[in-house]
């Protein structure tokens, strides 16, 4: 075997090679030598650890330079058993450093054998490609760790940004339904109240055509008027209030929130609104915090549509495509250049709806999902949002 006629030896494959009694290959953790692989298997190999700079290994690890000894007496005990040493024998030892793509130190090849065949310069010569190959697997192994940690942990950042910003919307909502709502339904009462008082003193009076009757009637028509726009805040504060946070999202999921965002948004004199739902579209492996990210998607790009477009009819959608969650909003409205999009600035004559996609595509990279947007001036907008399941979602 040659490394151009391999992809990388095992630690079995180089004791053959060698004609050694056992192989280690150590990758360096941090300021450790680790075992990654070993012949013979040993039950306890995973224990080992030894010190970079310390020990033969370890000064291989910090110098870079190969070493080869005939007759050599590991301390460590643990270490001694996996080269099988009895008390007072020695092994001859051949240790090699294995450098990555920068050239660094990425971990140590060391081969031993019988004391009575000690290595020589020919059988370090024939592992120095070996010791290239190993060193180019240990760093792309190393490099894979490195973005598997990286992504566990921002995994683990979006679950939480998510889910504060979740919490904080739903402190909002609380907040705004016990206070400011329950203040706008006192006030509208006590304006009616007062209405009606005023109605009852008017009535009282004598002569209907009066200073006093007219000063009171116009008094009424400022109670009436303050009364609608104390309704009106109310009315509008519970919008604000469902668009915030969904109890329904909680409750019953993301398919009867979207359900319940199209019920709200569908009105007599706005565009008609239908909602399509695969039956196939099984989201029982969706997350939480996945769930209210797709939610809030669809719930900016219905607002986009109905407040911008100009469109007689919505359909908002969710489908299952394979492992793929994908969520579709088209509407017949009067479009626009997604080129000119691109470079208008987010508050220009057109900027609420452009603002609102933004909004989508730093949710969708959030998610790690694919955002289309297709549209022509005249002839209606669509948005597309593909969400892999498995994804940090």
């Amino acid at each position: 075997m040659t490394p151009a006629d391999s992809t990388v030896p095992s630690a079995g494959d180089l004791a053959r090679l060698f004609d050694a009694d056992g192989v280690l290959l150590y990758a360096i953790e941090g300021q450790d030598l680790s075992i990654v692989d070993i012949w013979p298997a040993h039950p306890s190999a995973s224990s080992l650890k030894l010190q970079v700079g310390f020990g033969v290994t370890g000064l291989v690890a910090r110098t870079r330079n190969a070493v080869l000894l005939d007759a050599d007496s590991p301390r460590n005990a643990l270490h001694r058993q996996l080269l099988r040493l009895e008390p007072e024998q020695t092994v001859a030892r051949m240790c090699l450093p294995l450098t990555g793509l920068e050239d660094d130190v990425v971990g140590v090849l060391a081969v031993h054998r019988d004391p009575e065949r000690p290595f020589g310069q020919a059988d370090l010569d024939a592992a120095e490609p070996f010791a290239a190959v190993l060193g180019l697997r240990l760093h792309a192994e190393q490099l894979w760790r490195a973005v598997h940690r990286h992504r566990t942990e921002r995994d683990r950042l979006i679950k939480q940004a998510i889910s504060a910003q979740e919490a904080e919307r739903r402190r909002i909502a609380f907040d705004l339904h016990d206070g400011v709502t329950t203040a706008l339904a006192s006030m509208s009462f006590h304006l009616s109240a007062a209405d009606l008082t005023v109605s009852e003193v008017a009535a009282r009076e004598g002569e209907q055509d009066s200073p006093r009757v007219q000063e009171l009637a116009r008094a009424r028509a400022e109670l009436v008027n303050a009364r609608e726009l104390a309704d009106l805040a109310y009315n509008q504060t519970r919008a604000a209030i469902s668009g915030l946070h969904s109890l329904v999202l909680d409750d019953l999921g993301l398919i009867a929130a979207i359900e319940s965002l199209v019920q709200m948004a569908d009105r007599d004199s706005g565009p008609s609104i239908d909602l399509v739902v695969d039956p196939a579209a099984a989201i029982d492996d969706l997350s939480d915090h996945a769930a209210a990210a797709l939610y809030r998607i669809a719930q900016e790009a219905l607002a986009n549509a109905v407040k911008h477009a100009e469109a007689h009819r919505i359909v908002l959608s969710l489908r299952r495509v394979g492992n793929s969650i994908v969520l579709g909003c088209a509407d017949d409205g009067k479009g626009f250049d997604p080129g000119q999009r691109r470079t208008a600035r987010a508050m220009d004559a057109d900027g609420g709806q452009h603002f609102g996609l933004s909004s989508i595509a730093e949710r969708c990279a959030m998610l790690e999902a694919s955002l289309r947007v297709d549209s022509l001036p005249g002839r209606g907008t669509t948005v597309l949002v593909e969400f892999v399941s498995g994804n940090p979602g």
